[in-house]
């Protein structure tokens, strides 16, 4: 699956399920196989391991970017007002072209009922400038109605309770939510969900994208995909010179 995804100009994934099943882990090597500038809004200091220093304002976010670091962690995890502030984040990732925005618990930042606008602008022109957006929460009612339908690609992880299945019946097929209950429920396998024709496939395959969000990604490092087996690996290797 992430082969295929590295050949589309743009993706705007959603990644759901509840904690401590590896949706976090599974979107940012989803972020990485993208191939480009890697931006995190980080709002649990989940990711901040993966970079020698995280940023948390935004002037250090655009020297970030402009010194084409790989990855680029925004620590929003103090953050009091998420949705005012992500909209001022999104305002300085409108000026940059050709990242991979990864946005952890989307909740956060926005209501089922009420998108926020800063986001709605990025997903909106994302395809035109060669920009991705993935986004993690617990359950779709996490998300606005406009950013659900502005997906290509949907990622489905363990979930047992009632209310979730229900939020996921409704909103992608019993069948759907039957498959995601029916995931191990010490996670790491998955449902892809085609929103466009409705199509689903359950992948149980972690050592594919299996990564140390403790581990800094450097310059050196690049995303790759390893070959099947029995154990979690590293997907990273050199870089060719």
């Amino acid at each position: 699956m992430l082969t295929d995804l590295e050949k589309r100009r743009s993706v705007k994934a959603l990644v759901f399920g509840v904690s401590q099943t590896g949706k976090s882990t599974f979107a940012f090597a989803l972020a990485l196989s993208r191939r480009k500038q890697v931006i995190v809004w980080d709002a649990n200091e989940v990711f901040i391991g993966t970079v020698e220093k995280p940023v948390n304002n935004l002037d250090d976010l655009k020297d970030a970017i402009e010194h084409k670091e790989p990855v680029v962690v925004f620590d929003a995890s103090y953050v009091a007002d998420k949705p005012e502030t992500f909209e001022a984040f999104a305002a300085v990732l409108e000026s940059y072209d050709g990242h991979t925005l990864l946005i952890d618990e989307s909740g956060d930042i926005q209501r089922a009922s009420g998108p926020n606008h800063g986001l709605d602008r990025l997903l909106r022109r994302a395809g035109r400038r060669g920009n991705d957006v993935i986004e993690t929460t617990h359950r779709p009612t996490d998300i606005a109605t406009l950013n659900r339908q502005l997906t290509t690609d949907i990622f489905l992880f363990f979930m047992w309770n009632r209310k979730g299945l229900k939020a996921v019946a409704d909103e992608f097929g019993e069948n759907v939510a039957i498959a995601e209950s029916e995931l191990p429920a010490d996670g790491y396998a998955y449902v892809y969900l085609d929103p466009h024709t409705g199509g689903f496939e359950v992948i149980d395959e972690p050592d594919s994208w299996f990564i140390d969000l403790e581990e800094p990604v450097s310059e050196r490092r690049a995303f790759r995909a390893p070959a099947k087996v029995n154990r979690p690996v590293n997907i990273f290797e050199p870089m060719e010179a």
